[in-house]
């Protein structure tokens, strides 16, 4: 029986490390990390930087995937942070998805990122199900540039701004059409129960390593902007 007992608690630890957990959520993070570093390095990040220390969250999508020719579609997984007076709670999980029209062809791979400015920018995560973004619901593309000044431009008024990179490219990126979804099926792997956006933005500190190694990088990019 003790040998029964041992491999039954074998097997059990080896569901533990190969669970889709170790090759899903946790590596999303970790390329949500990476996202987020390639956007402090990009010469024109300072306006990024300034709105970052302002945000009230973050959604970061690593691999926003686009198909098609001159008509095609994206789609992309991602994650959600709230920050409230220097701690982090999250992640949540989401889907992104839409049409695009424009000049692309093939596949095409981009990093999106969206700073959650106040309470009606986060609010858009937390209604649960599936959500069209429009600019009615406070959306615009990021501004960008070396030369832009938070002192002179003071018509920034949108509740969240969007951002993409690409190949070393970083611009502005307008989401507008584009419908979000809960992820649901990933909060249940990583919380092992289920649970809204809402419950876990707001009542779930970030604690999971790969977690606190992302929020630990926001943080410093944050204080190098100054509080």
């Amino acid at each position: 029986m003790k040998w029964q007992l041992v491999v039954v608690t074998l097997i059990f630890l080896l569901g533990i490390l190969i669970s889709p957990l170790a090759a899903s959520e946790i590596d999303l993070i970790n390329k949500a990390i990476e996202l987020v570093y390639d956007l402090s390095q990009a010469p024109d990040r300072a306006p990024f930087l300034e709105l970052l220390k302002r945000a009230e969250g973050i959604a970061i999508f690593p691999e926003v995937r686009r198909v098609g020719m001159v008509i095609g579609g994206y789609t992309g997984e991602g994650i959600v942070l709230r920050r409230d007076r220097g701690y982090w709670y999250g992640p949540a999980f989401f889907r992104l998805e839409g049409l695009s029209i424009g000049p692309h062809f093939g596949v095409e791979v981009q990093g999106l990122v969206l700073l959650l400015m106040n309470k009606s920018g986060m609010e858009v995560f937390y209604q649960g199900g599936a959500t069209t973004l429009s600019g009615s619901l406070g959306i615009a593309a990021g501004p960008v540039g070396r030369s832009f000044s938070f002192g002179v431009d003071t018509e920034l008024q949108a509740s969240i701004y969007s951002y993409s990179i690409s190949r070393g490219l970083f611009w502005g990126a307008s989401i507008e059409g584009a419908k979000l979804e809960e992820n649901k099926r990933a909060a249940q792997r990583f919380y092992q129960k289920e649970l809204s956006s809402r419950e876990i933005l707001t009542s779930y500190p970030a604690e999971e390593t790969a977690t606190r190694n992302l929020t630990r990088l926001l943080e410093k990019l944050i204080k190098e902007r100054g509080n």
